[in-house]
C-alpha cells in the first residue's frame, strides 16, 4: 500500500515538472530582438520583440480610397503584450485606427494589417481598407 502511495506521488510531481518545463518553452517560442520585413504593397515594416510583447513599431502602408486615390499611413511606436502561443495585437491611433496583428515563432513573425476610419486628406474621400499581410524575420 505504501508503495503505490510513493508511486503516485512520483508520477504526480514527474507530471508537474513536465508542465512547468512545458509553459517554459511556450514563453519563449520566440527569439527576442529586432525584427524587419516588408508587407505585401512592398513597404518596410520594423519592431522590436522583447520577452513578453513588442515594441517600437514603423510601417507605412497605402489605403485605397473610394475616389480611386490612396492614402499613405506612416505608424511608429506602439506596443502590445504577447501571449502565450506568441500572438500580439498592436493599435495605432492617428488618420483612424490602425491594428496590427501578428504572431512571432521562432525567428519569424507575420500578421495583417488593417485600418478603419481613413479619410484621404486631399480629397476628403472615405478610405476603407481590406487589410495588407506582412512577414519579418529577426535581424
Amino acid at each position: 500500500m505504501k508503495r503505490s502511495r510513493r508511486t503516485v506521488a512520483l508520477v504526480m510531481c514527474a507530471a508537474l515538472a513536465v508542465a512547468v518545463a512545458a509553459s517554459a518553452v511556450a514563453a519563449a517560442a520566440y527569439k527576442t530582438g529586432r525584427y524587419e520585413g516588408t508587407t505585401s504593397q512592398g513597404h518596410q515594416i520594423g519592431f522590436k520583440a522583447k520577452k513578453r510583447g513588442v515594441k517600437n513599431f514603423a510601417f507605412t502602408v497605402d489605403v485605397p480610397c473610394t475616389d480611386g486615390t490612396t492614402q499613405a499611413l506612416r505608424a511608429t511606436g506602439a506596443a502590445a503584450p504577447t501571449n502565450d502561443k506568441g500572438k500580439f495585437k498592436a493599435v495605432f491611433a492617428g488618420l483612424g485606427t490602425t491594428v496590427a496583428k501578428g504572431k512571432l515563432k521562432r525567428r519569424k513573425a507575420s500578421g495583417t494589417i488593417k485600418s478603419t476610419g481613413v479619410v484621404n486628406q486631399e480629397t476628403g474621400a472615405s478610405c476603407p481598407d481590406n487589410g495588407v499581410d506582412w512577414s519579418a524575420r529577426k535581424q
